[in-house]
C-alpha cells in the first residue's frame, strides 16, 4: 500500500500545476467489460491458459489542459481472468483432471493523454498513457478431479470456489502501457457521457523468475462506458 501512497502523491504533484493554471476538473464514475488475452510461457505438460472474460469499474479523473487536450487518471478495480486446463493420460485415454477459472482481482493507477476533437455536443479522442497498480487477492472457480483405485472409469469431479493464497513465487506489482478510443456527448455545465474501447499491455508477469514457475502476462481489452461531471 506504500507504493500506492506514493503513486498517489505523485500524480498529485503532477497536477497541481495543471490546477493552479485554471479550472477544467471532472470527476466520474465508469464500467465495463474485459476480454483478458492470456500469453504463457508454460512449463507444464499437458496444461493450457486461455482467454478469459472479466469486468471493471473506475473513479476517473480528468483535467483539461486545452479544448483539445486533456489529462486523465483515477483508481480502477478491474479481474483479470484465465481458463486453466490439466488434462491427464491414462493409458491410450485422456481425461481433464483440472477445468479452472483463475480470477486475478486489481487495483490499478492510469495516467492518460488525451486528444478530442469535435464541437460542443459530440467529441471524438484517442488517447496513450500508462498504468501501475497491486494485485489484491486471487480466486480459483471450477472443477478438480480425483482418481479412484478403479482408474479412468472411477473418475470423482468436485466442483470449488475458494481464495488462493499469495505464495513468494507471486508477483503482486502491476504495470503496463495502454491505449485507447472513444466518442463523448455533452450535457451543458453538467458534464458529459462516454463511450470508449481501450487496450491494456501487460509488462509485468503473474509470477517472478523463481525456480520452476513460468511466465504469465494477461493483456485486456476492455469496452466501457462513463460519466464525467464537471467541478
Amino acid at each position: 500500500m506504500k507504493c500506492i501512497r506514493k503513486i498517489s502523491m505523485l500524480l498529485f504533484m503532477l497536477a497541481l500545476p495543471f490546477a493552479l493554471y485554471s479550472s477544467g476538473w471532472y470527476v466520474g464514475i465508469e464500467g465495463g467489460y474485459s476480454y483478458n488475452l492470456v500469453h504463457a510461457d508454460s512449463g507444464w505438460l499437458n496444461t493450457s491458459d486461455e482467454n478469459g472474460h472479466g469486468f471493471e469499474f473506475a473513479v476517473p479523473v480528468e483535467y483539461k489542459v486545452t479544448d483539445h487536450f486533456s489529462v486523465s487518471s483515477g483508481i480502477r478495480y478491474i479481474m483479470k481472468a484465465s481458463e486453466y486446463t490439466k488434462t491427464v493420460e491414462e493409458g491410450s485415454a485422456y481425461y481433464i483432471a483440472d477445468d479452472i477459472t483463475k480470477m486475478h482481482h486489481f487495483l490499478e493507477i492510469p495516467l492518460t493523454l488525451r486528444f478530442s476533437e469535435g464541437n460542443d455536443f459530440v467529441r471524438g479522442f484517442v488517447g496513450v498513457g500508462g498504468y501501475v497498480g497491486v494485485r489484491l487477492f486471487d480466486v480459483d472457480s471450477g472443477r478438480s478431479a480425483t482418481q479412484t483405485i478403479g482408474g479412468n472409469d472411477s473418475m470423482v469431479y468436485h466442483d470449488y470456489t475458494e481464495i488462493i493464497p499469495f505464495s513468494g513465487n507471486d508477483n503482486l506489482f502491476d504495470a503496463g502501457l495502454l491505449g485507447e478510443a472513444g466518442i463523448s456527448f455533452s450535457f451543458d455545465d453538467i458534464g458529459y457521457l462516454y463511450l470508449m474501447g481501450r487496450y491494456q499491455y501487460a509488462l509485468t508477469s503473474l509470477s517472478k523468475d523463481y525456480r520452476m514457475a513460468y511466465h504469465t502476462y494477461i493483456d485486456n481489452v476492455s469496452a466501457v462506458v462513463g460519466f464525467m461531471f464537471e467541478l
